[in-house]
């Protein structure tokens, strides 16, 4: 992930890998039975404002907060048919509640769902632009606390 438009600062990244957590997906009828496994790979792409590191906390990404935060959504939140749908769902909550980001790559894996593989998925990239030109249109569905 790179953005050319960042003039000063230091950008950091953050990864995340195999976040597993259960949550109801997919479109098959026995998918509809119960949550099932899915592992998330996330970068977190942020810029601070100095070339200094001032080892102070609420200038970063808590990333043990930020996987807190999208376990307790996808725990939560109904039925999704799509990965698809659930990648863009996590971008639009991560951008929406961490308002330093300025990139974001979401994959998403249903792990051994498929005999001879290890697992299987979607991933995407969304930028701070994006988000605001695109995903801000489509909401949270409702009912749903983070």
């Amino acid at each position: 992930m790179k953005n050319e438009n960042i003039a000063s600062g230091v950008r950091w990244q953050i990864f995340v890998e195999a976040l597993a957590v259960t949550t109801r997906i997919g479109l098959h009828p026995h998918e509809h039975e119960k949550p099932q496994a899915v592992e998330l790979d996330i970068e977190l792409s942020y810029r601070t404002g100095g070339g200094q590191h001032d080892d102070d906390a609420s200038s970063v990404i808590d990333y043990d907060h930020y996987c807190g935060v999208v376990t307790a959504f996808l725990q939560a939140k109904p039925h999704t048919r799509l990965l698809e749908t659930l990648a863009s769902e996590v971008a639009n909550l991560s951008f929406r509640e961490f308002s330093m980001l300025d990139e974001i790559r979401v994959a998403i894996h249903k792990p051994k769902i498929r005999h001879n593989t290890g697992r299987l998925g979607v991933a995407s990239s969304w930028t701070r632009w994006s988000y605001e030109t695109l995903l801000l249109q489509q909401p949270l569905e409702s009912g749903v606390v983070v």
